[in-house]
């Protein structure tokens, strides 16, 4: 299978894009690609009723779906390894950039956003939930300046993995640029919130799997919130590995608008600013809010 593009190097304390070099491709390859804390575990989870054709797989996708550019957890030789001997549709994970990763004409590409201003309050919850201290404080932002922190903090070129503003709208914008190609599918996580049966269902057709309603009823109830935190030993990323303080808190709240009430009028101003210096209108006006990204 041809790869369409070249790509660039993202490196950082728990990326390395590099270890796409030693990726096999397959025809029918799903790529989940979002941003952290943006309904990755949730797109996941999705992903492999669908593929598996019942709620009741028994799998855990975060560990059959891996993470496959992060250096931090796993030898690239052990994913690359686990992927070849997988002989279901395979789904793999990543928050780079679409210029960081291969782009071939007959993979699909999922991709989830999110309210950054979401990202910003899921990511602390996730940042004191992260058993490695140093790693989760070296990422994200904290102290009484955090979100103006997370505002204006902007990684060098080539460099990643620092959690800002910035960094979703760069991703954002690599993806952007191919939302009209057949094969990338922008979806939103206050659409997924709003109806979820209704993307369960896009997400079958854009990967060419028929679902009836029985099955989408079936599937739209094994993934909300409640039952994936239910069962977060299942769903939780890496579950069973000691990542997580507590892997049910990996499931915070799930909610969209809780930056409301949050952030004061200057912080509110200033993220309108930024976001405004960072992508062009309708970007970011679909990432505010979702719906139809043509």
């Amino acid at each position: 299978m041809k790869q369409l593009n070249t790509r660039q190097d993202y490196l950082g304390p728990i990326t390395d894009t590099r270890r796409w070099e030693h990726f096999e491709p397959r025809n029918d390859d799903i790529f989940v690609c979002t941003p952290p804390k943006c309904g990755t575990t949730w797109t996941q989870a999705i992903c492999a009723m669908l593929i598996f054709e019942t709620a009741d797989h028994g799998q855990k996708p975060g560990v059959i779906s891996p993470w496959f550019d992060a250096m931090a957890f796993t030898p690239v030789e052990n994913d690359a390894g686990m992927l070849e001997a997988q002989d279901h549709r395979r789904f793999i994970k990543t928050h780079s950039p679409f210029d960081g990763i291969p782009h071939y004409a007959e993979a699909q590409y999922l991709v989830v956003l999110r309210d950054p201003r979401d990202v910003f309050f899921s990511g602390l919850s996730h940042r004191d939930n992260m058993s490695e201290e140093e790693l989760a404080f070296a990422v994200f932002p904290s102290g009484e300046d955090a979100f103006f922190n997370w505002l204006e903090r902007q990684a060098p070129d080539g460099e990643w993995d620092l959690v800002s503003l910035h960094a979703i709208t760069h991703f954002l914008a690599t993806y952007w640029e191919h939302r009209h190609a057949p094969n990338v599918h922008l979806h939103h996580f206050s659409d997924m919130k709003r109806d979820l049966a209704g993307e369960i269902a896009k997400m079958a057709a854009e990967l060419s799997i028929e679902i009836d309603d029985s099955k989408l009823a079936e599937y739209t109830e094994a993934a909300t919130f409640d039952s994936m935190k239910r069962n977060a030993e299942q769903f939780a990323p890496g579950a069973g590995s000691g990542i997580w303080k507590t892997e049910s808190n990996f499931f915070a709240k799930g909610e969209s608008n809780q930056w409301k009430d949050r952030l004061s009028e200057a912080e509110l101003a200033a993220f309108d600013n930024r976001l405004a210096e960072l992508l062009p209108p309708d970007a970011a006006q679909w990432l505010l809010h979702g719906g139809d990204p043509s």
